[in-house]
């Protein structure tokens, strides 16, 4: 299978994994995305809408992977991004605001963004 070809499965079982909401799944399919993905606004798409789930761990593992995504990329939508992590600094759930916290340290180091904590 060719690098296009593997990709485009890839992305196909993101967006199916995505459309069956299986919260277990999507744990998984979060850090995934932002480890693997080589298409950086569909990948900081899906993480953006993952970071969003109503399960926590997927939430957490979602603004992770926007975090992978500034070091693997060294580039993400300002205007979008630090306000999903500004608003996981404040999720109700510890592991979020861990995740949170260790993705706003990568937008850092790797994009210079500043947040207040």
């Amino acid at each position: 299978m060719t690098a296009p070809d593997r990709q485009a499965a890839f992305r196909a079982d993101v967006e199916a994994a995505i459309e069956r909401d299986d919260p277990i799944e999507l744990m998984d399919v979060a850090m995934r995305v932002g480890l693997d993905a080589e298409e950086r606004a569909w990948a900081q798409s899906c993480c953006a809408q993952l970071a969003r789930h109503r399960n926590a761990q997927v939430r957490g593992n979602a603004v992770a992977g926007l975090g992978h995504l500034a070091r693997r990329f060294g580039r993400l939508d300002p205007n979008r991004i630090k306000r999903i992590v500004e608003i996981a600094l404040c999720d109700r759930s510890e592991y979020v605001r861990e995740m949170a916290r260790s993705a706003a340290e990568d937008l850092r180091t790797f994009l210079s963004w500043e947040f207040e904590e």
